[in-house]
């Protein structure tokens, strides 16, 4: 079955694989760990995207995140607000270029988390599973560094050591998670 272009507000047809470039500034407080951009209503519609779908942001690396809207003060600036953990990896800083555009993420079947740091303490299933629930929604690719908001304000920082499938991988409520022995520094 194809699919037809998507039409924008004025009817005409969009082109769906746009990339496009971007100013990257500082998220929200409230955004940080989220693995969400915020860009422009009009720039979401440009990519041929729309809220929550995920895209791929370009630096020196590719990471990807899902996008929303920005808030009103901060749109018709080409800006994509993403937060310290995305910039790094996406090996971008604030006030560079990076690219974004469309992307299609599949749902992870199995996710490999290593601890950043010593005394992570989540080794058992349940650990695992809990992670899982505070990780579900969050595009991933292998190579990035996640956060999970353990209680109150304590985190734990991962690295995604491996996706399943590879590629851009979207933790959801099935996905198994394995933490690995592996220390990473």
């Amino acid at each position: 079955m194809e699919s037809e272009p998507r039409k924008g507000a004025a009817g005409k047809a969009r082109d769906v694989a746009v990339a496009m470039s971007v100013r990257v500034a500082e998220a929200l407080s409230k955004d940080v760990g989220r693995g969400i951009g915020r860009m422009d209503p009009a720039d979401i519609e440009r990519l041929g995207a729309e809220v929550g779908d995920v895209i791929l942001v370009s630096g020196n690396k590719k990471t990807a995140v899902r996008v929303m809207p920005a808030y009103a003060e901060q749109r018709g600036s080409r800006l994509l607000q993403i937060d310290g953990i995305t910039r790094e990896n996406a090996q971008v800083g604030l006030d560079e270029k990076a690219i974004v555009e469309k992307t299609q993420g599949r749902a992870a079947q199995a996710i490999v988390l290593s601890p950043l740091a010593a005394g992570g303490g989540m080794r058992s299933e349940k650990d695992s599973r809990y992670l899982g629930r505070l990780l579900e929604g969050l595009a991933v690719t292998e190579g990035d560094r996640v956060r999970a908001t353990l209680f109150g304000s304590r985190f734990q920082d991962f690295l995604v050591v491996e996706t399943v499938p590879r590629g851009v991988a979207l933790v959801h409520p099935t996905t198994s998670i394995k933490i690995s022995e592996q220390k990473t520094a």
